[in-house]
């Protein structure tokens, strides 16, 4: 009889979702706490002049508490939904006062903690990616641990038969003992009907795929490829000019945030290198240019943008929103071009792609 081998731990089926349901719990969390504090001029729970203040961060570690005790007491795929939803919420009423934590008397209005809260997120969405790649099919114990993980919920809340299909195709012709049992559990469990975890009305639904549907066109259109091309170009320039400009004038005298400030000049020059790199190399090679162009946005999302929540506080959340808006437009360009490249190559004679063809 042989011992069979352990190697590191496996992730579930759902960690990616769930890894992302937590990070958008916590993101809209601090908007929507920050933005509900300055609407109703800060107040504090507790009452004025009694020297009691409760902050909310007690209430994000409470949350986050709750979540882990709820995902490490009971079983299923709502469980995790809940869990990464209350956890994501409480890790974002945390994170947000950070300020009263990091600061030398600034509180929760010192100036750096926009950024340091920004740098947490981004280090997560960073950490999520490592811990959850994308492509490629899983190998045999993690194709295995993703079924049980399957059939788990299906005897905890049953399987609709999507989820029962996908499973079973993922162990089709196995011997493996293992396996071959969690087919028959697969077969066995009870039969739910497909239904989304919140009711949403048709009408809501159907807008929604219909605006999907727009969106994804747009995405795809060579007008969007070409607008975020030159905006990734135009927002470096323009920052550096900017700057400079204020720099000759004397304005940046007084700034207190000298290295925020610094740090967006050296991130932004980054990017219009990358992205001009990008631009040249895009007529020759659509991929290569493709993917300067992705890093360049990169750049600006994970460390640029630090910068500039310091420098301007959440008012630079809306050049966050189109940064990722342009990162989903060149993305998808990138995409669709390694497709096109790995079907020259499958075929029997290369083609030269045209200039016109290379921003289509």
């Amino acid at each position: 009889m042989t011992t069979p081998r352990h190697g590191g731990p496996l992730r579930t089926a759902t960690a990616g979702t769930d890894l992302r349901l937590f990070l958008l719990a916590g993101i809209a969390t601090v908007l929507g706490t920050r933005r509900l504090l300055a609407s109703t001029g800060y107040p504090k729970l507790g009452g004025h002049g009694t020297g009691l203040h409760i902050a909310h961060m007690l209430w994000g570690g409470l949350l986050m508490a709750a979540g882990l005790v709820v995902l490490l007491t009971f079983l299923g795929r709502r469980v995790r939904l809940w869990g990464a939803v209350t956890g994501g919420v409480g890790f974002g009423l945390f994170i947000d006062e950070i300020g009263k934590v990091v600061s030398d008397g600034g509180g929760y209005f010192y100036r750096p903690a926009a950024g340091l809260i920004y740098l947490a997120f981004a280090a997560l969405v960073v950490l999520s990616r490592w811990l959850v790649p994308r492509g490629g099919p899983p190998g045999a114990r993690a194709r295995t641990a993703r079924a049980a993980d399957t059939a788990l919920t299906g005897v905890v809340s049953g399987l609709t038969d999507t989820q029962r299909r996908s499973a079973l195709r993922a162990l089709a012709g196995s011997t493996r003992p293992v396996e071959v049992a969690l087919v028959q559990v697969l077969e066995c469990v009870e039969t739910v009907p497909e239904r989304p975890y919140v009711r949403v009305p048709d009408a809501v639904r159907a807008a929604f795929a219909r605006g999907r549907a727009a969106v994804s066109a747009l995405v795809a259109h060579r007008a969007a490829l070409w607008a975020a091309l030159a905006w990734t170009v135009l927002q470096g320039a323009a920052l550096l000019f900017g700057v400079g400009r204020d720099l000759a004038a004397g304005r940046l005298r007084h700034e207190p945030e000298w290295g925020a400030v610094t740090g967006l000049v050296v991130c932004s020059a980054v990017m219009l290198v990358a992205a001009v790199a990008g631009l040249v190399r895009l007529r020759r090679d659509r991929v290569r240019g493709l993917g300067l162009l992705r890093a360049s946005l990169l750049v600006d999302l994970l460390a640029g943008q630090v910068f500039n929540f310091v420098v301007n506080q959440f008012s630079a959340v809306t050049n966050w929103l189109l940064g990722l808006c342009l990162l989903t437009v060149v993305t998808s360009a990138l995409r669709r071009a390694r497709q096109d490249a790995g079907g020259v190559q499958c075929g029997s004679r290369p083609r030269k792609a045209s200039s016109a063809s290379a921003l289509s």
